[in-house]
């Protein structure tokens, strides 16, 4: 019988493993400003540019307010772009990448999502989890 491989789906608003989501509280600093979450980051850049108002919103944890600019997708740029702030919360919060590193032989998932981050999201995670080695942290 081969290894046992625990799904773990992640899904802040129903409790899900919350801490592993992109709206948990994980602050970090990226080009200087302080964010709570990848969310708020990722929402705030993601038109590949700085967008203030969404910046300025009452962030919390659990909370997202979608930026208006667009998306910059050319190359893929917010694929990477997700990645790198992703990895640098983590790096940023040593416990939590403790946790992450620490969580054995699971598959992530991120079923109620309807979009490109149901597949994407859960293999950014798991190629965070699986790195080996000490790395050093992104370019913040």
């Amino acid at each position: 019988m081969g290894k046992v491989i625990k799904l773990v789906n992640i899904w802040y608003g129903s409790g899900e493993n919350a801490w592993l989501s992109n709206l948990a509280y994980r602050p970090f600093k990226y080009k200087g400003k302080y964010y709570i979450s990848v969310e708020m980051c990722y929402q705030s850049w993601k038109s590949g540019e700085f967008d203030p108002f969404v910046y300025s919103r009452n962030w919390t944890a659990g909370s997202k307010f979608v930026g208006k600019k667009g998306t910059k997708t050319n190359r893929n740029w917010n694929i990477k772009f997700m990645g790198m702030i992703m990895l640098l919360s983590f790096y940023t919060n040593p416990e939590e990448y403790k946790k992450l590193k620490e969580l054995g032989d699971v598959k992530f998932t991120h079923i109620q999502d309807k979009g490109i981050w149901k597949k994407v999201f859960p293999l950014i995670l798991e190629t965070i989890k699986e790195e080996e080695g000490e790395r050093s942290p992104p370019v913040a």
